[in-house]
């Protein structure tokens, strides 16, 4: 399960957007797929590891990017994660599914969504579990930075409430725990480490779900006083985003950002992680590529800075947006094809096993 968690972030978008009649993809107003065509949501059926995500509000989404909310499939204050799957919207969600209908629009770039006959679609009107791979938790939607492109007026609208209370999060953890999920990714569209009570969430989780593994993911800006350590060593992989090898570059997207200060609280939990004699959290500096930090001289700075950190992982992500914004080198230049290993990120620099 090591990987498999956080693959999903990554990994192919479905290009159903030609079977496609129209764009209009409201639930109640949707597009019908080419006569004879069906599909199911490995989500929907409880098989993904990753994008069935419990929101700061305490809904439950079927996708890790439901800005708008039309993913909501109910609310885990009233109803319990196996009550939300059989409920009236995942129901409503799969059967349109299993007559070639787009549900809502989110669908179309959701790894999730798999083409296949009507007869096998009909058969997830009944073959469905809550997840037990993976689930996300949202703890917050309030973020420190305000990245480029990122949604986060229509996300602010969208949550009745910004944050989880330690009450929901005992609430979550119980209902983790009675669904038996492997994967816990405490993570979403807002920084975890923003919350002044993330240790105790971490701790609850922790000790109703022993045995699980937690992914956290942060921009690493306040993960800096010893509360907010204690929160990261409780993690099993900590990703840390930093999107360049200066606060200039950082800036260029995540802006707000200070590369200096993550880098610095990032060498720090390792140093204290080292300390302890512990293997874990595993720390992975995520730096995803665009055209303005793909120069071979801002890589080898960032690759120079991983090693002095003592960090485990250092790894390049493709980065999306427009033309201008997009790495155009990233996957044909020489150097990035020989750059560290490839992996389902990118590519990568485990250090681990130098």
């Amino acid at each position: 399960m090591a990987l498999r968690s956080v693959k999903a972030f990554v990994l192919g978008r479905l290009p159903v957007l030609r079977r496609l009649r129209n764009a209009d993809l409201q639930l109640g107003n949707v597009a019908r797929a080419v006569r004879g065509d069906a599909y199911y949501c490995n989500a929907l059926a409880g098989r993904s590891d990753y994008n069935i995500c419990i929101n700061a509000d305490m809904t439950v989404s079927c996708n890790c990017v439901d800005f708008d909310g039309s993913g909501q499939l109910g609310d885990l204050r009233a109803s319990t994660l196996r009550e939300i799957f059989s409920g009236p919207r995942a129901c409503a969600f799969r059967k349109s599914l299993a007559r070639g209908v787009i549900p809502i629009r989110r669908c179309l770039s959701c790894r999730e969504l798999t083409k296949t006959s009507r007869a096998e679609a009909r058969a997830f009107l009944t073959d469905f579990a809550p997840p037990t791979r993976g689930i996300m938790v949202e703890n917050t939607v309030q973020c420190n930075l305000r990245c480029v492109n990122c949604g986060r007026s229509q996300i602010l609208k969208t949550r009745k409430r910004q944050r989880m209370t330690l009450a929901d999060m005992e609430r979550v953890a119980r209902d983790i725990e009675a669904n038996g999920i492997a994967v816990i990714n405490f993570f979403n569209l807002g920084e975890p480490f923003l919350s002044s009570t993330i240790r105790e969430e971490l701790a609850l989780l922790r000790r109703h779900n022993p045995a699980a593994a937690i992914y956290v993911s942060t921009n690493g800006m306040l993960v800096d006083r010893e509360e907010k350590f204690e929160a990261a060593l409780l993690a099993d992989y900590l990703f840390f985003s930093l999107d360049g090898a200066t606060t200039e570059s950082v800036n260029k997207y995540q802006v707000g950002g200070n590369f200096e200060q993550s880098y610095r609280n990032m060498k720090e939990l390792v140093r204290r992680r080292n300390a302890s004699g512990s293997a874990k959290p595993v720390v992975d500096w995520k730096y995803v590529v665009f055209s303005w930090n793909d120069s071979e001289a801002e890589i080898e700075k960032a690759v120079a800075l991983a090693r002095e950190a003592n960090i485990d992982i250092l790894s390049f992500w493709p980065g999306s947006g427009t033309p201008e914004q997009v790495s155009a080198r990233f996957k044909s230049d020489p150097y990035f094809l020989t750059l560290g290993s490839e992996s389902w990120k990118g590519r990568e620099f485990d250090f681990r096993k130098a």
